[in-house]
Parts: C-alpha cells; sequence; structure tokens
C-alpha cells in the first residue's frame, strides 16, 4: 500500500516532528534568538556611539530574520549616523530604511524610520523622494513646531530644484532670484545655497556656495561653508580668506547681542594648524575661550594646538576620555595618535594611527588628502 508522504509529515509534525522539519524548527527558532540578542548587542552599540560594531550585530540580526523592523531601522541610523559630521554609508542607510518602512509602515519604528529617511534623502540630493517623505510625514505629525519644519523643508526643496512659487515676502536680490523668508520658519537662503545642503560633495559645495554668495552676498554662512568645503579638499591656504569674509559679513549683519559667531573661528584654526601657522591658530582659540556655549571641534583643535606647542602630556588622558565617549571618531583618534607620540608612546601612536585609517568610511570626501599624509607617518613610526 502506497503511503502519502505528505499525509505521513503531517502527522509526524502533530505528534512530535519529522527529523527534517525539526530541524527547520530548532534552526528557525536559534535564528530568531540570534537575531534578536544581536539587536540588543546593536542597540547598545549604537548608544555608545561604536558605530561600527552597531553595524556588524545589526547585520547579523537582519540577516537572522528579515521581520525586525527596529533592527533595519537602527541599521539605518548606525549607517548614516545622524549626529555625525559624516555618514558610515549613506546608500546603506536609505536600503535599511526603506526596510524598516516597509515592515512597519504605519507604527511607531516606520514613522521613526521615515524621519531619519527623509533627512538622508534631503541630504544626499535626492530631491524627489525627499519631498515626498516629508509630504508622508505630514499626514501623521501633529506637533507645530515640526509641521512648520517639514513645510519649509518642502519650500527648500523647490527652491533647490526651480519649483519654488515667490511670494509678495520673497526679497529678491537684481537678478529675481529670491534670497530670503523661504517656508514658514522665514529661511534666509536662495537656491543655490541649498543645493549645496543637500550634497556632501566638497567639490560641488566650493560651486553652489561661491553662486550662493554672488546670489547674496549678506549669506555669511555660505562664506563659512565654502570655507569648509576647500579645508576639506586640503586647499586650507584658499579657506581661510572666507572664514575671516564669513566673520565680517556677520558683524555688519547681524546685532551686537547675537554674539561671536564661532564656527569661522573653529574651522579657521584647524587651518591655521595645518598651515603650520601657530601663532594665528593662537587667536582663533583665545577668541573661542570668550564663548561659553561648548564646540566639540573647537575644543579638539584646541588640543591639537596644544599638542603642536608641545604639551602632549595635558593631551593624553581628555583625549582618551573623548574616543571611550565616541570611539569611532576619526579625528580622535588621529589626535591622539600625535598626543601618544608626543609623549614617546610611539608603538601607541602607531597603532592609534592606523586605527584612524581604518576607521575612515569607504569613498569619504572628507579625509581624502589625509590618507597620503597620515600613512607616511604610521610608516615613519613604523620604522623606529
Amino acid at each position: 500500500m502506497r503511503t502519502n508522504r505528505s499525509s505521513t509529515l503531517l502527522g509526524n509534525s502533530a505528534r512530535g516532528c519529522a527529523p527534517i522539519l525539526c530541524a527547520l524548527a530548532i534552526s528557525f527558532t536559534l535564528l530568531a534568538a540570534d537575531g534578536q540578542s544581536e539587536l540588543e548587542l546593536g542597540r547598545a552599540a549604537l548608544e555608545d556611539r561604536q558605530y561600527r560594531e552597531a553595524i556588524t550585530q545589526l547585520e547579523v540580526a537582519t540577516a537572522a530574520t528579515a521581520n525586525l523592523p527596529e533592527a533595519f531601522y537602527l541599521l539605518g541610523v548606525a549607517y548614516w549616523g545622524e549626529d555625525r559630521p559624516y555618514p558610515v554609508s549613506a546608500n546603506k542607510a536609505i536600503v535599511a530604511l526603506q526596510t524598516a518602512i516597509e515592515l512597519d509602515r504605519d507604527g511607531p519604528i516606520g514613522r521613526l524610520a521615515l524621519e531619519s529617511l527623509a533627512t538622508v534623502y534631503l541630504r544626499n540630493g535626492r530631491m524627489p523622494e525627499a519631498r515626498r517623505a516629508y509630504q508622508q510625514l505630514l499626514k501623521y505629525e501633529m506637533r507645530e513646531e515640526l509641521v512648520l519644519l517639514y513645510l519649509t523643508r518642502i519650500d527648500e526643496i523647490d527652491l533647490d530644484t526651480g519649483r519654488y512659487v515667490p511670494t509678495a515676502q520673497n526679497p529678491r536680490n537684481a537678478r529675481g532670484e529670491v534670497i530670503a523668508n523661504v517656508g514658514p520658519l522665514g529661511m534666509h537662503t536662495n537656491q543655490y545655497f541649498e543645493k549645496g545642503q543637500h550634497t556632501w560633495d566638497p567639490v560641488k559645495h566650493v560651486n553652489y556656495f561661491s553662486q550662493a554668495i554672488e546670489a547674496d552676498p549678506t549669506l555669511f554662512q555660505a562664506y563659512n561653508n565654502l570655507g569648509v568645503a576647500l579645508m576639506h579638499l586640503g586647499r586650507c591656504r584658499e579657506a581661510v580668506p572666507y572664514f575671516e569674509q564669513a566673520l565680517q559679513v556677520w558683524d555688519t549683519t547681524q546685532p551686537a547681542s547675537a554674539g561671536t559667531y564661532a564656527e569661522p573661528h573653529v574651522w579657521r584654526l584647524r587651518c591655521h594648524l595645518e598651515l603650520g601657522d601657530l601663532e594665528k591658530a593662537v587667536g582663533d582659540y583665545e577668541v573661542l575661550q570668550t564663548i561659553p556655549e561648548y564646540n566639540f571641534f573647537g575644543t579638539l583643535y584646541t588640543i591639537q594646538l596644544a599638542i603642536a606647542a608641545g604639551q602632549a602630556e595635558n593631551a593624553v588622558q581628555p583625549l582618551e576620555q573623548a574616543l571611550a565617549e565616541d570611539p569611532d571618531n576619526v579625528e580622535v583618534m588621529q589626535t591622539l595618535a600625535y598626543a601618544y607620540a608626543g609623549v614617546r608612546r610611539v608603538d601607541d601612536a602607531a597603532e592609534m594611527m592606523a586605527e584612524a585609517l581604518a576607521a575612515i568610511p569607504p569613498n569619504s570626501p572628507f579625509f581624502r588628502h589625509f590618507v597620503g599624509p597620515w600613512t607616511q607617518q604610521l610608516k615613519a613610526w613604523q620604522s623606529q
């Protein structure tokens, strides 16, 4: 008598389970458990700003089970690194966030992922997708401050893409271009400035922020951003005059109550250090000391100034603490390497510089001009 194999397997499964099905069931159970544990490890790493470790754990979690929207959301956040000055991978962040939304489209994780995805789209020149994302967010959002922000983002996108419809409240330049009062938040901006804000490419930054200044010479942020772009391209000597112009325009357009414009002093300090002009670097350091608000990069470059001035022994402890709090920060690693070298811990300096080079995100434009000098310095330390 012929036995129905399917019925037999189902019967065995009902009583206990067939060997193959049991193995599959156990395997999926283990995968699910592993996915959850890796999710917890990834979340903890992300909270500790260990982005590379978070990515490693969350990649395992998302591979183990494809129905954990939180794992994909956190993976996207880790790749993007929202509060970092540069992403690990914007493209991988987009894929992970899109998956989180698909898995939890109307749920809380899906909405968080949509908020992040809108920002990633915006900062990476994907204007149609960014606009749609902000429109979707407006369907859910009831808080006035966020509604105004999202509406302003949509107007900024339209200004970038040429779809913006000017109103009587929009001042224009001699060429008829809108230069202020954009969106409900009344942003001081123009089309070229928005184009610069919506890309990570420093070469494009130079082009767009130069045009932004031409369109509106009172836009002090454009001078600062142009200087930063040149700095990231390794052109500090060209960058310094733009930081100076940013400060001049600020002083002539802002009330005294606005205080000191800190950012140009921070970046000019870094440029003076790169150019080896410690006397001028001290000038920016002294200005930054008068500003009560904490600025991470201002503090970091102040420490670099101390190292350059032969005071490395005072730099090691605060840098080790900073690295413990932000383990993937490339500039902290590089600065700590020079601090170790300054106190004759050459092996530690070489190890830390190697870590800094390894931590640079692939194809990152922000450290491109440093790779050669840092690699050369690493080899010099390794040969001692």
